[in-house]
């Protein structure tokens, strides 16, 4: 993983098993729901929470996948889903 794929995105659509994610650049990315937040009840309220705040979130744009850990805290080899 290149430590440029990683970049900070807001989050502009929320669907079932879709997130779709704009980047400082613009840059449109559709990611797919994590496999592992399937039977998370809370993970959709989240991101839609999330869409309302706009806040910007990790996002690696290569993989097109969400990140779970704040890139600031986590070594690289550990922020996928």
């Amino acid at each position: 993983m290149n430590k440029d794929d990683i970049v900070s995105a807001q989050v502009i659509d929320v669907k079932a098993q879709k997130i779709t994610v704009k980047t400082e650049e613009n840059e449109v990315i559709e990611v797919s729901r994590p496999k592992s937040t399937m039977r998370d009840t809370l993970f959709l309220k989240t991101m839609t929470d999330i869409l309302k705040s706009g806040l910007w979130i990790p996002v690696n744009k290569k993989l097109k996948q969400l990140l779970r850990y704040d890139w600031f805290e986590t070594p690289i080899e550990k922020y996928s889903f």
